[in-house]
């Protein structure tokens, strides 16, 4: 499974990383983990795509992008 880190701007605390979170336990995520400031997780490429769960957590009220590169 391929791993996706989002960087998520506008989360100050435990209350913004359980929004995150609620908003990216979708079928097809696994080993999801979110701090402040990032999400880090697998999914299923059968399941959902990577803009799928970009825009979930930009529909959630958090500005975020894909990064790239090293984890």
């Amino acid at each position: 499974m391929p791993k996706l880190t989002l960087k998520i701007e506008k989360m100050m605390c435990e209350s913004c990383v359980k929004n995150v979170e609620k908003a990216l336990t979708v079928p097809g995520v696994t080993d999801l983990k979110v701090l402040i400031g990032k999400a880090v997780m697998q999914y299923d490429e059968s399941k959902v795509a990577p803009e799928t769960l970009l825009k979930a957590v930009i529909d959630a009220g958090y500005p975020a992008k894909i990064k790239k590169g090293l984890f």
